[in-house]
């Protein structure tokens, strides 16, 4: 149990220089996407490869998501501040873990699917951008190799932040989990179920996609392998909160913790991101009716997640 003494310890202990290196390579690695999307907002037109790209910039919709976006790059660089420097030990842990697990189910389908989706693009040939999208390809670097970064640098910062805040988390053992309720078991066994079955469901869209309802716009190789990376994800939270259920020997539950809280946050948050960013706004009802279930289905993962762990560990 983290006692009073412990946490002041670890609110007067002054970041490591390797921990400062890191906040601020992921603040800098902010920079390039923060920087285009201002430029948007100004009505420049960087990075546009055609006029309709260079107009379509400019409508309601890609106003609306650059001012969003906008607002999470600037909570990003705030949310690693905190993690990295002695105040943010004063920070409630709710207002670092919400938005920590919000970002990990926004960057990991992008952390995972991109290098294996580039890899399986080169033997297949081919761009892995679509053609005619209206951007220059090096949008899609300076993008996409920006959330890889601040993914890297947000994890590593929490991960410290954490095991200074919360060590007896990283060696709590399976048998001091508390034991689940008759109610807990069902509501676990329930939501793993839906989750696993939105994960064969982002399996079948990667190789079906654009049909069957999958996500419009997903053309290439490389943003099928989104699909499927983010399928794994789930997979990986529902068996993890499965295994919560068990509570067995020594055995440390981190890496069970670790893997239900991306994966529950990825059932939340994938599938009002594929229809936010679906291409051009066109979303079947099949992928409405989808995403709606899978993100119950992701609340009531967390939920169960949540219910598995003591309450003390966090305190």
């Amino acid at each position: 149990m983290n006692t009073v003494g412990e946490a002041a310890l670890a609110d007067s202990r002054a970041p490591s220089r390797l921990r400062v290196a890191v906040c601020w390579a992921t603040i800098v690695s902010c920079v390039p996407y923060l920087s285009l999307k201002l430029l948007w907002l100004a009505g420049f037109s960087s990075g546009a490869a055609t006029a309709a790209g260079a107009a379509e910039l400019g409508d309601v919709r890609h106003t609306i998501g650059n001012v969003v976006t906008v607002g999470m790059e600037l909570a990003a660089v705030a949310l690693v501040l905190a993690l990295t420097y002695p105040w943010g030990h004063r920070v409630p842990a709710a207002l670092l873990a919400a938005p920590i697990w919000v970002a990990g189910g926004l960057l990991a389908p992008i952390v995972i699917g991109l290098p294996l989706g580039l890899l399986a693009q080169a033997f297949t040939g081919g761009s892995a951008a679509p053609a005619g999208n209206g951007l220059e390809s090096w949008v899609y670097v300076l993008v996409y190799g920006g959330f890889i970064m601040q993914a890297v640098g947000l994890v590593t910062a929490f991960v410290a932040h954490a095991r200074a805040r919360w060590p007896n988390v990283f060696r709590m053992p399976a048998a001091e989990l508390p034991e689940p309720t008759p109610a807990h078991r069902r509501l676990s066994v329930l939501s793993a179920g839906a989750a696993t079955g939105y994960a064969v469901i982002l399996a079948v869209w990667s190789v079906a996609a654009p049909a069957w309802g999958a996500p419009a716009g997903l053309v290439t190789v490389t943003q099928r392998s989104a699909l499927l990376a983010t399928g794994l994800l789930v997979l990986a939270g529902a068996v993890a909160v499965l295994s919560l259920l068990h509570r067995r020997g020594q055995r440390r539950v981190i890496w069970p913790l670790v893997l239900a809280w991306i994966g529950s946050a990825v059932t939340v948050t994938a599938g009002p991101t594929h229809l936010v960013l679906s291409n051009n706004g066109n979303v079947s009802t099949p992928q409405v009716v989808v995403s709606l279930a899978a993100t119950l289905a992701g609340l009531a993962l967390t939920a169960s997640a949540w219910r598995a762990f003591p309450r003390r560990a966090a305190v």
